[in-house]
């Protein structure tokens, strides 16, 4: 009888963030979770099914890990920054890239192209995709990067005899 179970080899990425990104199905699933998403949106705003869309491809930006016992080391990278370990143009990265132009074609569609919407749409999936070229990775602009991290500043201690240390 032939084999009817397919096997996921194991993740050679030790990210608990992005290693299930690796297993098969997740295309589909993420594609469910992406319509579900706008049904959501939907019913709980009331909005044209356009502007749904558009709430939907917002939803694209994520930074860091929730799990602790990676002891920080990928809190200043972004989720796209960690998946597949930070190899370029892979098969996920680039469904990934695809995602947001096709989200972005659907948006617009949905809207009949008219100009408030369709600008806002460019404007989105602009951002989303060019964030996603291999020259962009790890790049911080304007130090946004800087101030999406949280980090103590050092702060000066005085002592009895007023000098500063």
């Amino acid at each position: 009888m032939a084999n009817l179970y397919v096997k996921a080899s194991p993740s050679a990425d030790l990210n608990r963030n992005t290693e299930w990104f690796t297993y098969p199905g997740v295309w589909t699933t993420y594609i469910l979770f992406l319509f579900f998403s706008w049904l959501v949106v939907l019913s709980v705003s009331g909005c044209t099914p356009g502007m749904g869309w558009t709430v939907v491809n917002l939803g694209h930006f994520a930074k860091g890990t929730p799990f602790a016992e990676d002891q920080g080391i990928y809190n200043r990278l972004t989720w796209w920054e960690q998946i597949d370990n930070g190899k370029q143009l892979t098969r996920n990265r680039k469904f990934l890239t695809v995602v947001p132009v096709v989200l972005y074609l659907i948006a617009s569609h949905t809207t009949d192209y008219q100009h408030p919407m369709l600008f806002f749409n460019t404007l989105v999936v602009l951002i989303l995709v060019v964030a996603k070229f291999p020259h962009m990775h790890k790049f911080q602009q304007l130090g946004v990067r800087e101030q999406l991290v949280l980090r103590p500043k050092p702060r000066a201690i005085a002592f009895k005899d007023d000098r500063v240390r």
